[in-house]
Protein backbone atom coordinates (compact mmCIF):
# COMPACT_ATOMS: atom_id res chain seq x y z
CA UNK A 1 0.00 0.00 0.00
CA UNK A 2 1.68 3.21 -1.09
CA UNK A 3 2.05 5.77 1.67
CA UNK A 4 -0.46 8.55 1.40
CA UNK A 5 1.35 10.93 4.46
CA UNK A 6 3.76 13.50 2.98
CA UNK A 7 6.37 14.95 5.06
CA UNK A 8 6.60 18.86 2.89
CA UNK A 9 9.47 20.71 2.54
CA UNK A 10 9.09 24.28 1.93
CA UNK A 11 9.89 26.35 -0.83
CA UNK A 12 9.67 29.20 -2.29
CA UNK A 13 8.21 29.63 -6.15
CA UNK A 14 8.50 32.26 -7.75
CA UNK A 15 5.23 33.94 -8.97
CA UNK A 16 4.47 34.53 -12.59
CA UNK A 17 4.13 38.08 -13.86
CA UNK A 18 1.02 39.47 -16.02
CA UNK A 19 1.64 41.52 -19.24
CA UNK A 20 -0.38 44.37 -19.61
CA UNK A 21 -2.85 44.59 -22.72
CA UNK A 22 -4.29 47.60 -24.27
CA UNK A 23 -7.54 47.35 -25.72
CA UNK A 24 -8.97 49.16 -27.72
CA UNK A 25 -12.11 51.19 -25.80
CA UNK A 26 -13.81 52.59 -28.84
CA UNK A 27 -12.12 56.43 -28.52
CA UNK A 28 -14.15 59.14 -30.30
CA UNK A 29 -17.03 56.80 -30.22
CA UNK A 30 -20.38 57.07 -28.32
CA UNK A 31 -20.89 56.48 -24.27
CA UNK A 32 -22.90 53.71 -25.12
CA UNK A 33 -20.39 51.74 -27.64
CA UNK A 34 -17.48 52.46 -25.37
CA UNK A 35 -19.61 50.99 -22.70
CA UNK A 36 -20.09 48.02 -24.43
CA UNK A 37 -16.63 47.26 -25.37
CA UNK A 38 -15.59 48.10 -22.01
CA UNK A 39 -17.66 45.67 -20.58
CA UNK A 40 -16.48 43.15 -23.57
CA UNK A 41 -13.15 43.31 -22.34
CA UNK A 42 -13.89 42.75 -18.59
CA UNK A 43 -15.76 39.60 -19.64
CA UNK A 44 -12.67 38.42 -21.91
CA UNK A 45 -10.05 38.97 -19.27
CA UNK A 46 -12.23 37.18 -17.04
CA UNK A 47 -12.77 34.06 -19.56
CA UNK A 48 -9.20 33.59 -20.99
CA UNK A 49 -7.93 33.10 -17.24
CA UNK A 50 -10.42 30.40 -16.69
CA UNK A 51 -10.92 30.98 -12.96
CA UNK A 52 -12.09 33.87 -10.67
CA UNK A 53 -9.58 36.80 -10.58
CA UNK A 54 -9.15 40.02 -8.94
CA UNK A 55 -10.40 43.15 -9.49
CA UNK A 56 -6.18 44.59 -10.29
CA UNK A 57 -5.60 41.92 -12.69
CA UNK A 58 -8.83 42.78 -14.75
CA UNK A 59 -8.08 46.61 -14.88
CA UNK A 60 -4.02 45.66 -15.71
CA UNK A 61 -5.29 43.13 -18.78
CA UNK A 62 -7.95 45.46 -20.43
CA UNK A 63 -5.58 48.72 -19.95
CA UNK A 64 -8.46 50.10 -17.93
CA UNK A 65 -8.63 52.43 -15.19
CA UNK A 66 -9.46 50.22 -11.85
CA UNK A 67 -12.74 52.85 -10.80
CA UNK A 68 -13.57 52.26 -14.33
CA UNK A 69 -13.68 48.29 -14.08
CA UNK A 70 -15.30 48.51 -10.64
CA UNK A 71 -18.05 50.47 -11.88
CA UNK A 72 -18.19 47.73 -14.62
CA UNK A 73 -18.44 45.31 -12.53
CA UNK A 74 -20.89 46.19 -10.09
CA UNK A 75 -23.15 46.56 -12.97
CA UNK A 76 -22.69 43.12 -14.91
CA UNK A 77 -22.55 41.80 -11.29
CA UNK A 78 -26.20 43.39 -10.98
CA UNK A 79 -27.38 41.53 -13.87
CA UNK A 80 -25.32 38.32 -13.61
CA UNK A 81 -23.07 38.41 -16.11
CA UNK A 82 -20.17 38.33 -13.23
CA UNK A 83 -19.96 36.92 -9.59
CA UNK A 84 -18.15 38.20 -7.15
CA UNK A 85 -16.67 35.04 -5.01
CA UNK A 86 -15.66 35.01 -1.35
CA UNK A 87 -12.22 36.37 -1.60
CA UNK A 88 -13.34 39.34 -3.84
CA UNK A 89 -12.58 38.05 -7.23
CA UNK A 90 -14.74 37.94 -9.96
CA UNK A 91 -15.80 34.75 -12.29
CA UNK A 92 -18.42 34.39 -14.74
CA UNK A 93 -22.00 34.84 -13.61
CA UNK A 94 -24.48 32.46 -13.78
CA UNK A 95 -26.44 34.37 -16.77
CA UNK A 96 -23.54 34.08 -18.85
CA UNK A 97 -22.58 30.53 -18.47
CA UNK A 98 -26.22 29.99 -19.17
CA UNK A 99 -26.12 31.37 -22.61
CA UNK A 100 -22.54 29.89 -23.76
CA UNK A 101 -22.08 26.78 -21.66
CA UNK A 102 -25.45 24.15 -20.97
CA UNK A 103 -23.44 22.40 -18.10
CA UNK A 104 -21.11 23.44 -15.53
CA UNK A 105 -17.47 22.43 -16.32
CA UNK A 106 -14.42 21.69 -14.52
CA UNK A 107 -12.63 24.77 -15.49
CA UNK A 108 -15.47 26.58 -14.01
CA UNK A 109 -16.18 24.33 -10.86
CA UNK A 110 -12.32 24.86 -9.80
CA UNK A 111 -12.47 28.60 -10.54
CA UNK A 112 -15.91 29.85 -8.65
CA UNK A 113 -14.81 26.74 -6.05
CA UNK A 114 -11.57 27.84 -5.58
CA UNK A 115 -11.54 30.78 -3.36
CA UNK A 116 -13.86 28.66 -1.04
CA UNK A 117 -11.55 25.82 -0.69
CA UNK A 118 -8.66 28.76 0.76
CA UNK A 119 -11.13 29.31 3.47
CA UNK A 120 -11.44 25.98 4.52
CA UNK A 121 -7.96 25.00 4.21
CA UNK A 122 -7.07 28.31 6.21
CA UNK A 123 -10.16 27.04 8.95
CA UNK A 124 -9.60 23.70 9.19
CA UNK A 125 -5.42 23.46 8.56
CA UNK A 126 -6.23 20.57 6.20
CA UNK A 127 -6.16 19.59 2.66
CA UNK A 128 -9.13 19.94 0.73
CA UNK A 129 -10.56 18.58 -2.13
CA UNK A 130 -13.03 19.26 -5.49
CA UNK A 131 -14.29 15.87 -6.68
CA UNK A 132 -16.75 14.98 -9.44
CA UNK A 133 -18.23 12.26 -10.54
CA UNK A 134 -17.28 9.91 -13.10
CA UNK A 135 -19.45 6.95 -14.16
CA UNK A 136 -19.28 4.50 -10.82
CA UNK A 137 -16.17 6.31 -9.45
CA UNK A 138 -14.82 10.11 -8.97
CA UNK A 139 -12.12 11.91 -10.01
CA UNK A 140 -10.45 14.88 -7.80
CA UNK A 141 -10.08 18.12 -10.41
CA UNK A 142 -8.70 20.37 -7.58
CA UNK A 143 -6.81 20.25 -4.24
CA UNK A 144 -5.52 23.18 -2.05
CA UNK A 145 -2.77 21.91 0.45
CA UNK A 146 -2.50 23.07 3.84
CA UNK A 147 0.93 24.04 4.97
CA UNK A 148 1.11 21.82 7.42
CA UNK A 149 4.71 19.80 7.69
CA UNK A 150 2.41 16.53 7.60
CA UNK A 151 -0.28 16.38 4.78
CA UNK A 152 -2.02 14.52 2.46
CA UNK A 153 -0.22 13.37 -1.24
CA UNK A 154 -1.79 15.76 -3.57
CA UNK A 155 -4.69 13.26 -5.49
CA UNK A 156 -5.12 15.68 -8.52
CA UNK A 157 -6.38 14.05 -11.24
CA UNK A 158 -6.79 10.25 -9.48
CA UNK A 159 -10.09 8.32 -9.66
CA UNK A 160 -11.52 6.85 -6.24
CA UNK A 161 -14.85 3.94 -6.03
CA UNK A 162 -17.38 5.70 -4.83
CA UNK A 163 -18.04 3.79 -1.46
CA UNK A 164 -14.33 4.50 -0.44
CA UNK A 165 -14.17 8.23 0.30
CA UNK A 166 -16.66 10.73 1.97
CA UNK A 167 -17.32 12.86 -1.43
CA UNK A 168 -17.92 9.21 -2.70
CA UNK A 169 -21.07 8.75 -0.01
CA UNK A 170 -22.13 12.48 -0.90
CA UNK A 171 -22.20 11.73 -4.44
CA UNK A 172 -24.05 8.32 -3.85
CA UNK A 173 -26.53 10.32 -2.30
CA UNK A 174 -27.30 12.58 -5.13
CA UNK A 175 -28.01 9.59 -6.93
CA UNK A 176 -31.43 7.88 -7.40
CA UNK A 177 -32.93 5.20 -5.09
CA UNK A 178 -32.32 2.83 -8.15
CA UNK A 179 -28.91 3.60 -9.37
CA UNK A 180 -27.79 3.99 -5.59
CA UNK A 181 -29.23 -0.15 -4.93
CA UNK A 182 -27.22 -1.25 -8.07
CA UNK A 183 -24.20 0.52 -7.02
CA UNK A 184 -24.30 -0.82 -3.87
CA UNK A 185 -25.07 -4.37 -4.58
CA UNK A 186 -21.41 -5.15 -5.84
CA UNK A 187 -19.60 -5.74 -6.02
CA UNK A 188 -17.49 -3.95 -4.12
CA UNK A 189 -13.68 -3.41 -3.10
CA UNK A 190 -11.71 -2.80 -0.33
CA UNK A 191 -8.91 -0.21 -0.34
CA UNK A 192 -8.32 -0.21 3.30
CA UNK A 193 -9.01 -2.78 5.93
CA UNK A 194 -11.82 -0.27 7.29
CA UNK A 195 -13.56 0.17 3.81
CA UNK A 196 -17.48 -0.55 4.55
CA UNK A 197 -18.38 -3.25 1.74
CA UNK A 198 -21.44 -4.24 3.65
CA UNK A 199 -24.16 -2.93 0.91
CA UNK A 200 -27.11 -2.32 4.09
CA UNK A 201 -24.56 -0.66 6.48
CA UNK A 202 -23.75 1.60 3.22
CA UNK A 203 -27.09 2.28 2.48
CA UNK A 204 -27.37 3.75 5.82
CA UNK A 205 -24.45 6.25 6.12
CA UNK A 206 -25.72 7.43 2.39
CA UNK A 207 -28.95 7.99 3.80
CA UNK A 208 -27.46 9.70 6.85
CA UNK A 209 -25.29 11.83 4.29
CA UNK A 210 -28.66 13.12 2.63
CA UNK A 211 -30.12 13.84 5.99
CA UNK A 212 -27.43 15.42 7.30
CA UNK A 213 -25.71 17.91 3.93
CA UNK A 214 -22.21 16.08 4.61
CA UNK A 215 -20.80 12.64 4.67
CA UNK A 216 -17.53 11.49 7.15
CA UNK A 217 -15.15 8.64 6.54
CA UNK A 218 -12.81 7.19 9.05
CA UNK A 219 -9.42 5.62 7.65
CA UNK A 220 -12.27 4.13 4.11
CA UNK A 221 -9.77 4.80 1.73
CA UNK A 222 -6.29 3.83 3.45
CA UNK A 223 -5.21 3.49 6.99
CA UNK A 224 -4.54 6.80 8.53
CA UNK A 225 -6.52 9.42 6.64
CA UNK A 226 -9.95 11.17 7.59
CA UNK A 227 -12.38 12.87 5.13
CA UNK A 228 -15.44 15.46 5.29
CA UNK A 229 -17.72 15.78 2.43
CA UNK A 230 -20.39 17.70 0.92
CA UNK A 231 -22.00 18.34 -2.25
CA UNK A 232 -22.16 21.67 -4.44
CA UNK A 233 -25.07 21.52 -6.90
CA UNK A 234 -25.71 23.31 -10.27
CA UNK A 235 -28.70 25.45 -11.80
CA UNK A 236 -30.87 22.87 -12.16
CA UNK A 237 -30.26 21.51 -8.49
CA UNK A 238 -28.27 18.36 -9.63
CA UNK A 239 -25.33 17.57 -7.32
CA UNK A 240 -21.96 17.92 -9.48
CA UNK A 241 -19.09 18.08 -7.54
CA UNK A 242 -18.19 17.76 -3.96
CA UNK A 243 -16.22 19.57 -1.32
CA UNK A 244 -13.69 17.11 0.71
CA UNK A 245 -11.29 18.21 3.22
CA UNK A 246 -9.25 15.63 4.67
CA UNK A 247 -6.10 14.81 6.87
CA UNK A 248 -4.09 12.45 8.99
CA UNK A 249 -6.38 10.41 10.86
CA UNK A 250 -4.35 11.27 14.06
CA UNK A 251 -4.88 15.08 13.56
CA UNK A 252 -8.48 15.29 11.95
CA UNK A 253 -11.20 16.10 13.63
CA UNK A 254 -8.96 15.31 16.49
CA UNK A 255 -11.36 16.37 19.11
CA UNK A 256 -12.93 19.16 17.60
CA UNK A 257 -16.61 18.78 16.73
CA UNK A 258 -17.25 16.58 13.96
CA UNK A 259 -21.01 18.07 13.16
CA UNK A 260 -19.55 21.61 13.32
CA UNK A 261 -16.77 20.55 10.78
CA UNK A 262 -19.57 19.02 8.42
CA UNK A 263 -21.89 22.04 8.87
CA UNK A 264 -19.07 24.23 7.79
CA UNK A 265 -18.10 22.28 4.80
CA UNK A 266 -21.79 22.16 3.69
CA UNK A 267 -21.77 26.07 4.00
CA UNK A 268 -18.91 26.41 1.47
CA UNK A 269 -20.64 23.86 -0.53
CA UNK A 270 -23.61 25.85 -0.44
CA UNK A 271 -21.83 29.11 -1.09
CA UNK A 272 -20.57 27.60 -4.44
CA UNK A 273 -23.48 26.18 -5.73
CA UNK A 274 -25.39 29.43 -5.52
CA UNK A 275 -22.37 31.10 -7.69
CA UNK A 276 -23.36 28.07 -9.91
CA UNK A 277 -27.60 28.84 -9.95
CA UNK A 278 -27.78 26.18 -7.61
Amino acid sequence: MRNVLLYRIQRTVPTGTHRRQQVGVGLGRSANIQSVERAFAVIRAIGRNGQAVPLALIASETGLPKSTVSRLLGTMVGIGAVERVADGRYSMGSELRAMVQPAVGPTDLIGVAAPYLRELVDELGEDVGLAIPAGESLIYIDQVQSPQPVTVQDWTGERFDLHTTAAGYVLLAARSEADRARYLAGPLQQSSPSTEIDPSRLAELVAECADSGYAWTFEAWAPGINGVAAPVRDSSGSVVAAINPFGPAYRFPGSADRAAIGRRVADAADQVSQHLGG
